[in-house]
């Protein structure tokens, strides 16, 4: 590998690690003032202002994307889901994210469907470990 490979490496890694403090932050963000009696709409809209300013305070237009897709992740139900929950759909979110950055282009809901995805496969992720984690205590 030569030193250019390497660079464009750790560009990406670092984008990728901005993307998902990004994402988590969208989410959870959201979470708590949905939380706080905000309705979720409202919250995903102060979340996306946020998230836009912070794209264009830092020059990565990527960055504002991702925080309100996972703003849209953060609107769960505060019923269904929690802290860790919503932190992992924002990881997921981001993850998604970057890998179908070439995927889903031009296309309209692009970030709720990541959203979506995300925050499913977030929930029955982690419903799966606490029952394996049961079992595992029975034994």
């Amino acid at each position: 590998m030569n030193i250019e490979s390497n660079l464009s490496n750790d560009r990406y890694m670092n984008q990728t690690l901005i993307l998902m403090i990004g994402g988590i932050g969208g989410s959870v963000l959201t979470f708590l003032i949905q939380r706080y009696g905000v309705s979720v709409v409202v919250a995903s809209c102060i979340v996306g202002l946020i998230g836009a300013l912070c794209g264009h305070l830092f020059s990565l237009p990527h960055l504002s994307l991702v925080i309100f897709a996972g703003s849209f992740a953060g609107m769960t139900s505060a019923s269904l889901a929690s802290i860790p929950i919503v932190v992992f759909a924002g990881a997921l979110t981001a993850i998604i994210y970057q890998l179908s950055l070439n995927i889903f282009a031009g296309m309209g809901g692009r970030l709720g469907f990541i959203a979506f995805v995300s925050t499913v496969v977030a929930v029955y992720l982690l419903m799966f470990m606490k029952k394996i984690l049961i079992i595992l205590m029975k034994a």
